[in-house]
């Protein structure tokens, strides 16, 4: 009887929940749900030097965060748990004394100083590091005599001498290691402790784990996966090993070079939405080539046989792209929301919002997120709406052409003459407006009319009313500006410039 499909993801919580976390668990919840399977979310906290308090909840918090929810894990139960290793190591020394039983593993003896040693002599031969089986060959009494007196020991797996063992992957075939080559792994540390390839083995089959689907810099450590089934005499998963992610000189993402966290991510504003489809395209394309797309669209037609090996770049300039195209597509409403807490953390809004204030940054949002990546950048680059108080910038020797000639024009306008009778002109049709509210449309008349009554043209007119309103030779339309602030706001602004330079 086939059995049903269950995949798994297992993070160790030491330290912020890391970005492959979440590429990893996208792919087997796809590869679970396409075949009406399963899919749950262990914790290998096996490590303890590692272990950071905390991490644990992030790694949840983070996961639900993005939607890549499962049906089994440490926050939730289910039918074979515990599934925080942790509380499962009863369960790992059992397992690893009936290999002894079974002559497939084996007590080891040897001192950490007999290892340095070992370690320093294969240096200095040029050898490849690995465990000598020295204590492989120890008889039964020797060993009796070992554990009665209380040495410590590990026990260690007895691969084969001879032979070859083979990953049959997925995705890349047949992948060959030749045995010899392979140590003898620590199974259970001296402390009690498993290792991650004990622990790892015995719960993916205690657990009924059916796909291993995880990351290539795994592979190395299959063959003695491959061993621990067939030494348990266990059926083996089937094994699907994706490409790692990386930065832009090939080399595996790395803090150092990119930001890894998923903190990071939701912290500076990217949408999950963004983020998990940027990652789906790490190792996936849509035959049609459709790039943009949902979680739930990913899921439907996920094909593993489909994936690429190809050694994706990570790449922040291609994540705004797609984070900016779900921007667009969200719901107003929905962005607006989401954005709040970056307005927030720059002291624009309070904690509580009016009906109207959540109007206005709403319109301000709308009109960001034609082009911003973020919701931070949409908070970074709304200040013109929010700050009254400004002065024309100064002109700096560093400046680039471009840059300069776009100040020397807010400069040039406000000393011109046409210009000052533009702002004194516009100053008289915002004081003669009849409500606070200035309606957009009206907005954009005051501006028009304006214009055509100095009977100059754009660039005369409009730029020093910019000078005077934002302060800035480019950024928010004026009709925008102007309605979102209001009546009141804009007079003030404009006396203020008046007053400042003597215009």
């Amino acid at each position: 009887m086939e059995r049903k499909v269950r995949t798994r993801v297992a993070p160790s919580p030491t330290g912020d929940p890391h970005v492959g976390t979440a590429y990893i668990a996208m792919f087997n919840i796809a590869f679970a749900h396409v075949n009406n399977g399963e899919f749950i979310l262990r914790i290998e906290d096996t490590d303890q030097n590692r272990y950071t308090e905390g991490s644990e909840q992030m790694i949840f918090d983070t996961l639900n965060w993005l939607g890549l929810n499962w049906a089994e894990g440490p926050d939730i139960g289910g039918p074979v748990g515990p599934y925080r290793q942790s509380e499962r190591f009863g369960i790992y020394g059992d397992y690893a004394r009936q290999l002894v039983e079974k002559g497939e593993a084996y007590y080891c003896f040897c001192t950490p100083e007999r290892l340095d040693n070992l370690r320093e002599r294969q240096k200095a031969m040029k050898k490849a590091p690995g465990y000598d089986g020295h204590c492989r060959s120890l008889t039964k009494e020797e060993i009796e005599a070992k554990l009665a007196a209380g040495e410590p020991y590990v026990i260690r797996l007895k691969m084969p001498y001879e032979g070859e063992t083979v990953i049959h992957d997925r995705l890349r075939g047949d992948i060959v290691f030749e045995n010899s080559k392979i140590d003898d792994q620590v199974l259970l540390k001296a402390d009690g402790f498993p290792t991650y390839h004990l622990a790892n083995v015995v719960d993916d089959h205690l657990m009924g784990i059916t796909h291993v689907i995880r990351a290539e810099e795994w592979i190395s450590s299959t063959p003695k996966h491959i061993q621990l089934y067939k030494a348990f005499g266990w059926e083996q998963p089937e094994f699907i090993h994706m490409p790692l992610l990386r930065n832009s000189d090939r080399t595996k993402i790395s803090k150092r070079k990119n930001p890894v966290s998923l903190n990071w991510y939701k912290d500076n504003g990217y949408l999950k939405e963004g983020l998990l489809n940027f990652l789906g395209l790490m190792a996936y394309s849509f035959k049609d080539g459709k790039e943009i797309f949902s979680l739930q669209e990913f899921k439907d037609t996920f094909n593993i046989d489909n994936v690429s090996l190809g050694g994706p770049v990570f790449d922040l300039v291609k994540l705004g792209w797609i984070n900016n195209q779900h921007m667009r597509l969200k719901d107003l409403k929905e962005l607006t929301e989401l954005a709040i807490p970056f307005f927030q953390a720059k002291g624009y809004v309070g904690e509580t919002l009016t009906d109207h204030e959540r109007s206005s940054l709403e319109r301000i949002v709308e009109i960001i997120r034609e082009h911003a990546h973020t919701l931070k950048e949409i908070a970074d680059e709304s200040e013109v709406y929010f700050k009254d108080e400004y002065t024309l910038p100064e002109l700096t020797e560093d400046m680039d052409k471009k840059e300069r000639k776009g100040i020397e024009r807010l400069y040039n306008g406000i000393q011109d003459e046409i210009g000052k009778k533009s702002i004194k002109l516009f100053l008289e049709k915002i004081e003669a407006y009849p409500t606070e509210d200035i309606l957009l449309d009206d907005a954009k008349k005051l501006l028009t009319d304006t214009l055509e009554e100095i009977g100059e043209g754009p660039g005369k007119v409009y730029m020093p009313l910019r000078a005077v309103l934002t302060g800035q030779p480019k950024g928010a339309d004026l009709y925008n500006l102007i309605s979102i602030i209001g009546k009141a706001r804009t007079l003030a602004r404009l006396k203020r410039m008046i007053a400042l330079y003597n215009i």
